[in-house]
């Protein structure tokens, strides 16, 4: 049973830690986590085993040191909040022990960074969004320090819905937070053949949405929808549109990996993560989603 009060933050000891970490510190300030535990997966080198003994003294003593820059930045962002923190180094694949961590303390959100002009990889990836069992945060660099504006593209799927149930929970701290319900619609191919023009259709199509939303929106009467007629890319779509709303939090539902299938996330969410690297982008999983399918067929 994953605990949304325990939070992993994924380092990776570049410059983005920094970024990564004065905007979990904010987070903290608004979402009030119990846990906070910071983790660095070292790459386990193919010829460590053939290293003289005093080079594995040696290797252990930078561990010694990451671990000391790791407490200290801890300290740093988080010493004057009453919130448990620890630091964590592992050996192996990045996406095996993050994975395996996060199990292990039954954390309900990873926090990382998404760079965008950094030096280093880091260790977001296509197949850390996919196959985290719980929520997952990306951060831009630079992200600002505010959360006012709430996004949730919808489109009246389950997971949309627990998406925006996620929103609403993040607004019970801050009943002046806005939270849009964003949908967008499209005209049909062989609209042509009722009749009517591009625009009377799309107008047809806007009245169904809206009353879809109606129906959907009943449990989420707080949220402002919006809709957005399809001219292209839904992922542009959706990034337009936070943007001209000046939104400062996207929230996603994951379709995830189920019993029967490798869905992994859903493709309107994998292409909005690929696509966005200004607005934090909150990927909502649903309990005991992921890695059900014998392991995810090993992650692949």
């Amino acid at each position: 049973m994953k605990d949304a009060k325990i939070w992993v933050i994924a380092m990776d000891f570049t410059e983005m830690d920094n970024n990564l970490l004065k905007y979990t510190s904010f987070l903290s300030s608004c979402w009030k986590p119990r846990q906070l535990h910071l983790l660095h997966v070292e790459k386990e080198h193919e010829k460590a085993s053939y290293l003289p003994s005093e080079f594995e003294e040696l290797r252990h003593q930078v561990t010694v040191d990451s671990k000391l820059k790791m407490e200290h930045k801890m300290e740093t962002y988080f010493g004057d909040m009453r919130i448990k923190c620890e630091c964590h180094i592992r050996t192996g694949n990045a996406l095996d022990e993050i994975i395996d961590f996060v199990k292990e303390k039954s954390a309900g959100l990873v926090i990382s960074g998404r760079k965008k002009i950094s030096n280093g990889s880091g260790i977001v990836s296509d197949r850390l969004s996919r196959n985290l069992p719980c929520d997952f945060l990306l951060v831009p660099e630079d992200s600002v320090l505010r959360l006012n504006t709430l996004m949730v593209p919808t489109d009246f799927s389950g997971h949309a819905t627990l998406a925006m149930q996620r929103a609403i929970e993040i607004r019970t701290e801050n009943k002046k937070m806005e939270v849009l319900a964003m949908h967008i619609y499209a005209v049909p191919w062989g609209y042509s053949k009722s009749g009517k023009s591009f625009e009377e259709f799309a107008d047809i199509m806007k009245v169904n949405a809206e009353d879809e939303m109606s129906k959907w929106g009943k449990q989420f009467a707080s949220a402002k929808p919006i809709f957005k007629l399809l001219e292209k890319s839904a992922q542009d779509e959706i990034l337009d549109i936070a943007n001209s709303y000046q939104v400062d939090l996207l929230v996603m539902g994951s379709k995830g990996q189920t019993k029967m299938s490798l869905a992994l996330l859903g493709s309107k969410t994998m292409k909005v993560i690929k696509a966005n690297d200004t607005i934090p982008l909150l990927i909502v999983k649903k309990e005991g989603e992921n890695l059900d399918f014998i392991d995810a067929l090993k992650r692949v």
